[in-house]
């Protein structure tokens, strides 16, 4: 084994750094989100939504045990200080919850496909038990397919000089190095069971959905045209999208991935594999965990019922909040009445009748140039007259 450079150049690594905090960032967001939405809204607690519940714990999961030590891999490729146990775990706990993820998006999709294509049968297995019962499966393959990562995936180092038996500590890499590769191809079945298979899969009940509601459509309108037809059609074109979309985004994040792992077993070889490694290496760490990412906007975000659930809480604490000041304001508003009409017996009491004008102007600014006027009347007793024309002129004045 020799050893490449001990750090990335920092041309790379400072782009790398900000990428990878965004989607950390972005990703535990999104990902907390779709988890408390489920959780706290009862409509939302559907067989479907289960699946995106476990979507969201396997890329927490991967985000939180995975994304730091990559980052830091970037920053130090060795020597591995964390110990045998934790290069292990690391592994095991990467490779375990990207499994999940990918199953978890087969059998949400064949969920879809039933809905869309078969509703009649979709009632007999959507309940909430059988959900459960396929996630649970879907967690115990995934933890029984990355045993062997955690086996063969150890602490290794270098012999220097060659052939010494001497190993320089300096020289610790994590990893599961070709020489000590399992004899059974384990990335190549890793990328047919994990990628290509759920890849045809996901393509195959994704093209049969979009063209079920093309044909759907197009049966229900028949030869009607107008503003309601273009807007049926507008939405069926949206549906297609966005399935399109899930497919191109499962391909672009999981294709480059594999593709690395087949590089480091079958081009060594070659001239062009230490850049081509690196580069692969690179892309399809930024891709792997934007899945992640991207995961709750595809499967979440774009659901109207979602995005409201969504909106109710992350408002709930504001609403909270608004609703405590509202009271305050009333009860501060009560209190400033009872004492304005305090006022107002008083002044009746005093021989100065304004019964029927107060009843013609109830609002706060009359009370006050009312009062105001009360004022003067005492200071002033030789200019009444004029002084309540120029507040009733100024009242009229103000109520206009």
């Amino acid at each position: 084994m020799v050893l490449g450079p001990k750090y990335l150049s920092f041309k790379l690594m400072i782009p790398l750094t900000i990428i990878y905090i965004m989607i950390f960032i972005t990703g535990v967001f999104g990902n907390v989100i779709t988890c408390i939405v489920i959780v706290r809204n009862s409509f939302m607690q559907t067989a479907t939504n289960y699946y995106l519940f476990s979507l969201a714990i396997s890329d927490l999961t991967l985000l939180i045990l995975g994304l730091p030590n990559e980052l830091g891999v970037f920053w130090q490729q060795y020597p591995w200080s964390l110990g045998t146990m934790l290069c292990k775990t690391r592994a095991y706990v990467s490779e375990m919850s990207s499994y999940v993820s990918v199953l978890t998006i087969v059998a949400f999709s064949v969920q879809r496909y039933l809905a869309i294509c078969h509703p009649l049968h979709v009632y007999s297995i959507s309940s909430l038990e059988r959900s459960t019962r396929i996630i649970v499966a879907v967690w115990l393959i995934a933890m029984v397919a990355a045993i062997p990562f955690a086996i063969y995936t150890k602490v290794n180092f270098v012999e220097y000089p060659p052939e010494s038996g001497n190993y320089s500590a300096d020289s610790a890499i994590c990893g599961m190095l070709l020489p000590d590769m399992p004899k059974f191809p384990l990335y190549e079945l890793s990328c047919i069971v994990f990628f290509l298979i759920p890849m045809f899969i996901i393509f195959v009940l994704y093209t049969r959905m979009g063209l079920q509601i093309k044909s759907r459509t197009k049966k229900a309108l028949g030869p009607i045209e107008n503003a309601f037809v273009h807007g049926a059609h507008r939405q069926s074109r949206k549906s297609i999208v966005r399935m399109l979309s899930v497919v191109i985004m499962f391909f672009l994040c999981w294709a480059p991935f594999h593709t690395q792992r087949l590089v480091y077993i079958y081009a060594q070889e070659s001239d062009y594999y230490p850049d081509l490694n690196e580069w692969l290496y690179i892309l399809s760490g930024c891709l792997y965990y934007f899945s992640t990412t991207v995961n709750p906007i595809l499967y979440t975000l774009m659901s109207c019922k979602y995005r409201k659930a969504f909106k109710q809480a992350v408002c709930c604490r504001t609403r909270r909040h608004i609703n405590a000041l509202s009271k305050k304001i009333f009860y501060f508003t009560s209190s400033q009445q009872n004492i304005k009409d305090r006022n107002k017996n008083n002044i009746n009491t005093s021989g100065f009748s304004q019964k029927t004008y107060l009843s013609q102007k109830k609002d706060s600014s009359s009370i006050f140039l009312f009062e105001r006027k009360h004022l003067l009347a005492h200071q002033q007793p030789s200019n009444e007259s004029t002084s309540s024309k120029r507040s009733e002129v100024s009242i009229t004045t103000n109520n206009m």
